[in-house]
């Protein structure tokens, strides 16, 4: 058996921890350390039981144990720690969105290849089932000629309790934080259907409302694929909208509740259904016991192991992510026009 690719977490936030909780049924790595800026923070030992603390985060890019590193900190931080790794030598898996522009994310990606190290974007869904089922069922005809993708994240969030949302000087926004799940996933839709290698949007309108603090809150952009295929995308913080994706073709449409949770961080269901233009519908659902965040940190290790340099497909390589920072570039000069 292949010797477990060893890991280390760098930043002991939230998604951190769901990052260790996703790894643990995985064989194939191990989290053996953790790079945090104050160790003895009170908790943090709990929350990450078994695993050595390192003081620093530049500790943790230097210490011999450590294979590959998960950029967990805010996004703002992700190509100084990302490409600092790469530098060192080690392998890459960085949190979304991997930086705040498509130029960080060019930089990123030339690290690695200079390294000969793994990169790659941490979208958890990209790896789950359920969207291995979604691409089954465009393939199949299921709906017929894909022309129109919905999809909205949004959700109310309270500033004293996710005060980084709203703070202009740590990435926050509905834009930096969530439109690249939508973004990631029209492309993904609209590739898989015209069978283009890296879709991007021909035209992309959009309008932003911004908060008191100058982040945007809420904000909905219309794009027109290759093929003519048009997507109505949303994002935002100050509300919480319908957060499920449509996706509409000659025949019928598709329509998933909360495609990036599949059924739940801990494993569950989540149906896919099929609603024909007589009104009939058809259900297929996606029962997957196995922790959401587990299905990415299989794919890094095989990755890795197997001496790629970037995720497969549906897992977005190096030019698909760059070709989504592109388009949220273009969103956000949309907005800011």
């Amino acid at each position: 058996m292949t010797d477990p690719v060893r890991w280390g977490i760098l930043g002991p936030g939230n998604i951190a921890r769901d990052f260790l909780r996703g790894a643990a049924d995985s064989p194939c790595g191990a989290i053996v350390a953790l790079g945090a800026r104050d160790p003895a923070k009170p908790g943090l030992a709990e929350d990450f039981p078994g695993i050595r603390i390192v003081a620093g985060y530049q500790a943790l890019i230097e210490d011999a144990e450590v294979e590959a590193i998960y950029v967990a900190t805010p996004h703002v931080l992700h190509a100084e720690w990302a490409i600092a790794a790469a530098q060192a030598g080690k392998h890459v898996l960085c949190e979304k969105p991997m930086g705040v522009s498509a130029v960080e994310v060019e930089a990123m990606f030339g690290a690695a290849a200079a390294s000969g190290s793994f990169m790659g974007e941490a979208f958890m869904y990209r790896h789950h089932p359920l969207t291995t089922r979604i691409l089954d069922l465009i393939r199949s005809g299921a709906i017929g000629e894909v022309r129109m993708i919905r999809s909205s994240f949004g959700f109310s969030a309270n500033p004293v309790v996710a005060p980084r949302l709203f703070d202009p000087a740590l990435g926050g926004g509905a834009l930096l934080d969530l439109a690249c799940y939508p973004v990631s996933m029209a492309a993904l839709i609209a590739g898989c259907a015209t069978g283009a290698t890296l879709p991007e949007p021909e035209t992309l309108k959009a309008i932003g409302q911004f908060g008191a603090s100058g982040v945007d809150e809420t904000t909905a952009a219309l794009l027109v694929y290759p093929g003519g295929i048009v997507a109505e995308l949303a994002c935002s913080i100050a509300v919480r909208q319908e957060n499920v994706l449509h996706i509409l073709g000659s025949t019928g449409r598709l329509e998933i509740g909360q495609f990036w949770f599949a059924g739940g961080k801990t494993g569950g269901l989540n149906t896919i259904r099929l609603i024909r233009p007589d009104g009939t519908r058809e259900a297929f659902p996606v029962d997957e016991p196995r922790h959401l965040y587990g299905f990415q940190f299989r794919a890094a290790n095989c990755a890795i192991r197997s001496g790629a340099r970037e995720f497969a497909y549906p897992g977005l390589g190096a030019s698909d992510s760059i070709a989504v920072a592109r388009t949220v570039d273009r969103w956000i000069a949309e907005i800011q026009a």
